[in-house]
């Protein structure tokens, strides 16, 4: 089989060149939408007896736990202060209305209650739940991050609460992968210049480390398609896509300029390499796809 596709390889240089280059447009293409998929969350039972009894309560009576916890704060200063409590009333008003907002009370709101003020008195909580399907709750929390953290009137407002932290998981996976990808690719193609005294050569296991990432990408875009991916595996299939794809690119480089350095043309060279460090390279693959569908 190795054989046959090594010869066909050679037939079909060009063929097989393009192809790739197409399959890698479509992949990095669909593959960054994964991002607006994937799942911050995934932490409950949904079998289990409190998520249960929450879906119960949420579709017969509307209510829920809150999603987002906002703190008012006033440096040097009392929530409890008449023109404080007019602005903090305010406040949670404009956050009422909000469109995809439910159940939004704060301390000024709900009677002065103790347990929704600071024992300093200088800071005070507004709690609401974003409602909808998941999407919905994304992006409600993103516009309720972006528009109230921060200052507003006498308040220093920060954000929390579940829907809070699992768009700040997100943002900062997002951000971080990023900022990885700037550091290693090209430090790894420095490297590679250096062991391989070339640049040709340096380029084309970063080249494969790229693309496999951004078929992972896909892949992963097409199972969030239908159940729940955690946000945290576009860490893990990054790692795994550069790490492994350059070091079996090494065994192909390597073998194919032994192969050059023993007399065969660049052709049969092609076969040889696909013949042998290329079954090496499929086997061990599929052994780390088997070892890797338990998760």
């Amino acid at each position: 089989m190795f054989t046959s596709l090594g010869r066909f390889i050679v037939r079909r240089s060009r063929l097989v060149l393009l192809g790739s280059v197409a399959a890698l447009v479509v992949a990095a293409t669909l593959g960054v939408g994964v991002f607006a998929q994937l799942d911050g969350g995934g932490f409950d039972d949904p079998a289990s007896e409190s998520s249960r009894a929450a879906d119960l309560l949420e579709d017969e009576f509307g209510a829920g736990a809150p999603t987002l916890v906002l703190i008012a704060t006033i440096p040097d200063g009392s929530v409890d202060d008449g023109a404080i409590a007019a602005a903090g009333l305010e406040l949670t008003d404009r956050l009422a209305n909000e469109p995809g907002l439910a159940d939004v009370g704060s301390y000024w709101s709900l009677g002065s209650a103790p347990s929704l003020r600071s024992i300093d008195g200088e800071s005070a909580m507004i709690v609401a739940r974003a409602v909808g399907d998941e999407e919905a709750q994304d992006e409600t929390t993103a516009h309720i991050v972006e528009t109230f953290a921060g200052t507003q009137g006498p308040f220093e407002v920060a954000i929390g609460g579940q829907g809070a932290i699992f768009n700040g998981i997100g943002s900062t996976v997002e951000g971080d992968l990023a900022l990885a990808e700037m550091i290693a690719i090209p430090l790894t193609l420095l490297l590679l210049v250096v062991v391989f005294r070339g640049v040709v050569a340096a380029l084309l296991p970063v080249a494969v480390g790229v693309s496999a990432i951004f078929g992972a990408f896909f892949v992963l875009f097409v199972i969030a398609s239908f159940t729940d991916v955690s946000i945290f595996s576009i860490n893990l299939v990054t790692a795994l896509g550069l790490g492994l794809a350059i070091d079996y690119s090494l065994l192909i480089v390597s073998r194919f300029r032994e192969e050059l350095d023993q007399g065969w043309s660049v052709d049969d060279a092609v076969v040889r390499t696909v013949q042998t460090a290329g079954r090496t390279v499929a086997f061990s693959g599929l052994t780390v796809a088997v070892s890797l569908a338990a998760l």
